[in-house]
């Protein structure tokens, strides 16, 4: 079944790479077209792919001037084998009769082609006024290049037609041999040549094709590193995002532990004013019982001083007296002075000894307590410093568990309750209090299991 000129356009638009298909779009949003016909909108040209572009390229100008449309593009883009394929299936070519201009394939009488696309030239085919050519030949209005027929055409002119084709602009000549362009490419050199360089000894044998095959080849490869290179790039963009993502994510944790442990200081501080002012009022109890004893102690003793003052005094002054009168009663005061008490010596209360010597072990264990722990946070703090990672990690996953500082024994339980060393998994700290069990097991202080009475550590 016969091609028809519908699928030759479609076929010619699936032949282009994506970067050449890509301009083509943009040529096609960008040139100039009939006043009758439409403009195809900027979003579905955008989005079309080769298959939806040649539905609307017919649907908005009709085959033949779609037909016409694309061949001026494919030039347009560089793209002239394309376009001489499309052109050959389409119809038999141009006319022999027509002028074409060698620079920019612009035929005389062809309204698609009589405007120049190239950049270079974007000539119209002028008139044959002998006025504006300066001879019979009609001559192109931009170039002022002298069209010739092509039936009259000469091998240098349809080899400057092929040379045209490659290019918008000027093509490059050759600065061994003058007026010769540089129509092929050495692969061994990695440079353009013309045909005489490529016959010569330096280029003999070496791997040698048109200009215009090797840089379509060369745009493979481009596009394709420019694929790798966009994957890199894109690669390189989601681990700076997800780098970004674990930086916040760390930054987040680092003031989360911050507020954390400002708030278990700030309760730590608090926790030890309480417990100072626990301290002292029962040290001031502790006063004031033992003023209670002295006061008693020294009335009882002052009594007993006065008794004796007054014997004293009753003794000397019998002395003093005539003999008569120190015989009257005599028996009776020198039997009172026999049995007179002597003052009692100083006792200390068993209830003071023992609330004195309960004060002697809570001051010990709450100073080895306090020291203890400020060695321990002293050195766990130096490991900042140290620049231990791993010891870094350990100690901040203890900060979240149920350990503060494992490697010491201390612990710290949910409850914000500290428990050191020697204490047991029951001790913990508690206020001062004058029975061990009465402690509250939220006052992390005191241990809240009895204490030897003899070395004043836990049992």
């Amino acid at each position: 079944m016969a091609k028809t000129p519908s699928d030759h356009l479609l076929y010619s638009l699936e032949e282009l790479v994506p970067y050449d298909f890509e301009k083509f779009k943009f040529k096609l949003q960008n040139t100039s077209l009939e006043k009758e016909h439409p403009r195809i909108p900027r979003g579905q040209l955008q989005t079309a792919r080769p298959v939806k572009l040649a539905t609307l390229l017919l649907s908005h100008y009709g085959e033949k001037y779609a037909m016409q449309l694309t061949l001026q593009i494919l030039k347009a883009i560089n793209q002239h084998l394309l376009a001489e394929e499309l052109q050959r299936a389409i119809g038999p070519g141009r006319p022999q009769d027509e002028a074409v201009c060698p620079l920019c394939h612009a035929q005389e009488g062809d309204p698609v082609g009589g405007t120049c696309v190239h950049d270079s030239c974007s000539c119209s085919v002028a008139s044959r006024d002998p006025k504006a050519s300066g001879g019979c030949l009609p001559k192109c209005l931009r170039c002022q290049v002298s069209l010739s027929r092509k039936s009259s055409g000469s091998l240098e002119q349809r080899e400057g037609l092929q040379m045209a084709s490659l290019s918008p602009q000027a093509l490059p000549q050759c600065k061994r041999h003058m007026k010769q362009v540089q129509l092929l490419f050495c692969e061994d050199h990695g440079e353009p040549i013309c045909l005489i360089c490529s016959l010569s000894q330096e280029h003999r044998g070496h791997q040698v094709r048109p200009i215009e095959e090797a840089a379509l080849e060369y745009k493979k490869q481009i596009q394709k590193q420019l694929e790798h290179l966009k994957e890199l790039k894109k690669s390189g963009e989601e681990q700076r995002s997800q780098g970004n993502k674990n930086t916040s994510n760390y930054l987040k944790q680092t003031e989360i532990q911050k507020q954390r442990v400002r708030y278990q200081l700030e309760q730590l501080c608090q926790f030890l004013e309480q417990q100072e002012r626990l301290f002292v009022a029962w040290l001031e109890e502790l006063g004031q019982t033992i003023g209670q004893v002295r006061e008693t102690y020294d009335t009882q003793v002052s009594r007993d001083i006065a008794l004796l003052n007054k014997l004293i005094e009753e003794l000397e002054a019998k002395q003093c007296l005539p003999e008569w009168e120190l015989m009257q009663d005599i028996g009776v005061t020198l039997h009172r002075a026999r049995t007179v008490t002597v003052p009692e010596p100083w006792a200390t209360p068993l209830e003071v000894k023992e609330k004195i010597h309960l004060l002697h072990q809570k001051s010990e264990f709450v100073e080895k307590s306090m020291k203890h722990f400020s060695e321990t946070l002293r050195s766990e703090m130096e490991t900042f410093n140290a620049g231990s990672t791993h010891q870094s990690r350990e100690r901040l996953r203890c900060l979240g568990g149920i350990g503060l500082y494992p490697s010491r024994g201390i612990k710290v339980l949910s409850t914000g309750v500290l428990v050191f060393p020697g204490c047991g998994d029951q001790g913990r700290f508690s206020r001062l209090s004058g029975n061990a069990q009465d402690f509250p097991p939220s006052s992390p202080f005191l241990c809240s299991s009895r204490t030897d009475s003899r070395s004043g550590t836990c049992c």
